[in-house]
């Protein structure tokens, strides 16, 4: 099934059938939607020490798509971003200097034009935005449990005194699943909140 481009797809997230976000829409053109990529964390590390490129955009074939909802661009199953034409200086919309500085590879502007992609990146979502909201509470019992042993009181005036053993083994606890909560805030990929 073909889908077909609309002014109101500028800015939707193009997500891949596993349910990847890919990149977002930043133009539509006569060739197709114009796609700034959306790098995750392993393309983020090693265009920051120099291993290798963040890919540039790249052009949105109608056929690639399967639909196209209120809030993203579903892609089909066969998708694969190596077929997909690459846009050159020329071909941009407005022929800025930073697209053809992403065009042709730079480093340093591929990183600028994904960082404004909009929409993708930690905290965006509302799972990512509850488990920072969930590790902060984590870390504050954490920091309760280790208090209250160390004064050896009990903890928020229930349950048995504690001692420094039992208030260090609480707040290393508590603090363990603060600290997945606040990973799973940062890096875990948007698609369980819609």
């Amino acid at each position: 099934m073909c889908a077909t481009f609309t002014d109101d797809d500028v800015g939707k997230p193009v997500e891949r059938t596993d349910g990847k976000v890919i990149g977002t829409v930043a133009s539509i053109e006569t060739e197709g939607a114009h796609v700034e990529p959306a790098p995750d964390v392993v393309d983020q590390i090693k265009a920051r020490f120099d291993w290798g490129e963040i890919g540039g955009p790249f052009i949105l074939d109608e056929s690639d798509v399967r639909e196209i909802s209120d809030t993203r661009v579903h892609l089909a199953d066969g998708f694969s971003r190596a077929d997909s034409a690459t846009p050159t200086a020329t071909e941009s919309a407005d022929g800025s200097a930073a697209e053809a500085g992403v065009a042709s590879g730079s480093g340093a502007a591929a990183t600028e034009s994904t960082g404004e992609s909009g929409g993708i990146g930690p905290f965006n979502t509302t799972f990512q935005i509850g488990c920072a909201v969930v590790s902060g509470v984590l870390f504050l019992l954490a920091l309760a449990f280790g208090w209250a042993g160390y004064e050896e009181t009990s903890l928020l005036a229930v349950g048995p005194e504690l001692n420094i053993i039992s208030g260090a083994a609480g707040l290393m606890l508590v603090a363990f699943f603060g600290v997945v909560a606040l990973v799973m805030a940062v890096y875990m990929e948007p698609g369980l909140d819609h």
